[in-house]
């Protein structure tokens, strides 16, 4: 009888481990399942609601080609207007005396 009731805890001890392990196991399954399912449903509800506002493009090395290409063409332009500026800053420097002037804000009616 004394041999018995070591082996018989230690079933005891044994099932309870294995039951608790089991359903550890069987939690952890079933919690990364529900995860998987919620974090592709975030996904495919953020790429629908992308699409539907239009900032999603499947051709998105077509729309980086456009974008740099309207940067490179207003770098162009600012350049441009800089150089035509440089052309002109003797002409204005001379002319400088016109913002102390007193300026005629009224419109004559017979020019209108």
């Amino acid at each position: 009888m004394s041999l018995l009731l070591p082996i018989l805890l230690g079933l005891v001890v044994f099932f309870i481990t294995k039951y608790i392990s089991a359903v550890g196991t069987i939690t952890a399954i079933v919690i990364s399942g529900i995860s998987v399912i919620v974090f592709v449903g975030i996904w495919q509800g953020t790429l629908y609601c992308l699409k539907k506002l239009g900032y999603y493009t499947p051709n998105k090395r077509q729309t980086y080609r456009h974008v740099d290409s309207n940067l490179q063409q207003i770098v162009r332009d600012l350049q441009e207007i800089r150089f035509e500026l440089q052309e002109t800053e003797p002409y204005l420097r001379g002319i400088e005396f016109i913002k102390y002037a007193p300026q005629n804000t009224e419109v004559k009616e017979s020019e209108t």
